[in-house]
């Protein structure tokens, strides 16, 4: 998500709370993901800007510094 790479994973385990809004999500088998997979490469260049912006955008909340200041609370 940071280097701008459209992003095509599963709803299971944390995954959405990563990614949110930002990403495209499938099953994890491999005709949902080969259909999804042609879902994408076949949109709009505009639509796949705009989900990559918000990937972008999503992926810098995900910080070092962040990661830090939350096990602080949660150690406090």
């Amino acid at each position: 998500m940071a280097s701008g790479a459209d992003v095509l994973t599963t709803r299971r385990l944390a995954i959405p709370e990563v990614g949110g809004d930002a990403v495209t999500y499938t099953e994890p088998d491999a005709g949902p993901i080969a259909d999804a997979l042609a879902a994408l490469l076949a949109e709009a260049p505009e639509v796949r800007a705009e989900r990559v912006a918000r990937a972008e955008a999503r992926a810098a909340t995900f910080t070092w510094a962040a990661c830090a200041e939350r096990h602080l609370e949660v150690f406090a």
